[in-house]
């Protein structure tokens, strides 16, 4: 799908004079960069949601900055004309609930409450094989790969990394459903001899580390479906049958609106491609 088609399906869930929440269509990068030539949700959220003019007023929003902000990071209105009122940021791939700021005050405030992890994140993702044990804590640091720059791995000398995570379901192929998908028959029998159980996941990163959920399951032995990085090329060829991207899903956020310091959550269904591909899987008890 062209990048242009993916910002039209850009849905606002919330916003108000602060914050805006969206549930970002996969495909859609977060940030903008030299690298990125297509555009992306900082640049779409710049130019249709930000009143720089407001911004400009550091009255409407100097209340905001929290007192743990470090000055020597630079000025407030500097660091949101560089991040663009991004906060933190969903992989390429993932879809879900990403929140924006609206100036900067509402920025950093938002910046110091991920970082004193306060902010409370829950992901679905699907995983090869029946997790076990059903629920557990991933506590392993992460670095970049020191070969394959595009990769995170578990490193010894990497940043503390934390996430929660436990199993809501089990599942097997549907092989009616599979048949469907009009296969070859040696792709058919590869799928169901060679990859045929999977746990549906609740995930809870307490670190907001690069792939921090991807690589922390694929290190526990339960890559996600269709994961091009961390989950090996020959299953990933086999998942691409049946699933259209990584099955990682940002499903709900909780966080405390910067002026009014009410407690939020703000939630985001599945999205139809996944919904698709896990209506391929039958319920395994």
């Amino acid at each position: 799908m062209k990048v242009a088609m993916l910002i039209n399906k850009v849905e606002i869930i919330y916003q108000d004079q602060d914050i805006v929440v969206i549930n970002k269509p996969a495909g859609l990068v977060v940030n903008k960069s030299n690298t990125v030539k297509a555009e992306t949700v900082q640049v779409w959220f710049e130019s249709s949601q930000v009143d720089w003019q407001a911004v400009k007023d550091t009255s409407a929003w100097s209340s905001l900055v929290p007192d743990e902000f470090d000055p020597s990071y630079g000025e407030p209105e500097e660091i949101f004309r560089i991040r663009g009122g991004i906060v933190h940021r969903l992989d390429k791939n993932t879809s879900g609930v990403l929140v924006l700021a609206k100036n900067p005050g509402s920025l950093l405030n938002l910046m110091v409450q991920f970082k004193l992890r306060e902010v409370k994140k829950t992901y679905l993702a699907l995983v090869h094989g029946f997790i076990d044990p059903p629920q557990g804590v991933v506590d392993a640091p992460l670095k970049r790969h020191f070969r394959l720059r595009k990769k995170i791995a578990v490193d010894a000398a990497g940043r503390q990394a934390i996430t929660d995570y436990q199993m809501k379901q089990f599942y097997c192929f549907d092989q009616n459903k599979l048949k469907e998908l009009d296969l070859r028959p040696a792709q058919f029998k590869k799928l169901i001899t060679t990859s045929n159980r999977f746990s549906l996941v609740e995930a809870r990163p307490k670190t907001g580390r690069m792939h921090q959920i991807r690589v922390h399951l694929a290190h526990i032995g339960h890559p996600l479906v269709a994961d091009d990085k961390y989950v090996g090329r020959k299953r990933y060829k086999l998942d691409k049958l049946w699933c259209p991207r990584h099955f990682l899903h940002a499903q709900s956020l909780t966080l405390t609106q910067p002026r009014t310091q009410e407690k939020m959550t703000f939630e985001a269904d599945l999205t139809e491609d996944l919904k698709r591909a896990l209506d391929c899987l039958a319920v395994d008890f």
